[in-house]
């Protein structure tokens, strides 16, 4: 005679006995998966690809584009820029047509142009001195110039010590009469040594030594006169960066 069990009770032991065989198998599989590497879950056969960064252009890579200035980007050199400078000063004068001596000047210097570089500048230079001769006549004589200029010892502040020379024309002004002259200028040279003491970034003080000479040119049969000053002032110096 065979038991008698109730479907009800039947179909509990059938959860049971599947719950039983499917718990270790899901297990095992779970453990497998974890010990498969990242990159065979994510194979191309799979038609799973990871993602990559977006290419940059060449000129982004290299850093090119407009300059920024600030902390960590490139800015103007000290002496970089367009510059304006003023300075009065003083000096000794020497006219050939007014004898062999030398004579007391005041000096008047205005200066324009562009510095390149720390190292380089250059400048339009118009320079006027005056004075009275030992007989009372008042004399002077002026300069317009081109000039370049470079560092010979500084700093990156904008301190040191420079050079500069260069060329153009010159003449004299006087209240004497000039029958010997043959017009109003002549060939002029020009150079000074100065040193600049940066007070702001944008501002100078610089005392130079400086020498101008230039002909003075006379009717045929007349001997050309000459004219040099050189003395010392105090220039005023602007960088307009």
């Amino acid at each position: 005679m065979y038991p008698i069990v109730s479907a009800p009770e039947s179909r509990s032991r059938g959860r049971v006995e599947i719950c039983v065989t499917t718990i270790p198998a899901a297990c095992s599989a779970i453990a497998l998966l974890a010990a498969l590497p990242s990159t065979a879950l994510a194979s191309p056969s799979d038609g799973v690809t990871t993602a990559q960064p977006e290419p940059r252009a060449d000129f982004a890579r290299r850093g090119y584009g407009p300059p920024r200035y600030g902390r960590g980007y490139s800015e103007p050199e000290a002496r970089q820029g367009p510059l304006i400078s003023l300075g009065f000063g003083g000096g000794s004068l020497y006219l050939s047509n007014e004898g062999p001596a030398r004579f007391g000047a005041a000096d008047v210097d205005f200066r324009l142009g562009y510095g390149f570089s720390d190292r380089f500048q250059m400048f339009m230079d118009f320079n006027a001195d005056a004075g009275s001769s030992f007989d009372g006549a008042s004399v002077g004589t002026w300069t317009w110039t081109v000039r370049g200029q470079t560092l010979l010892a500084g700093d990156r502040a904008g301190n040191g010590l420079n050079v500069n020379f260069g060329a153009g024309f010159g003449g004299l002004f006087s209240d004497g009469s000039r029958d010997r002259s043959a017009g109003p200028t002549g060939f002029a040279l020009a150079g000074g040594l100065s040193y600049d003491a940066r007070i702001t970034p944008w501002f100078a003080l610089s005392p130079e030594f400086f020498v101008t000479w230039h002909q003075v040119p006379n009717l045929p049969g007349f001997p050309d006169d000459v004219s040099s000053v050189y003395g010392v002032r105090l220039n005023l110096l602007w960088y307009l960066h």
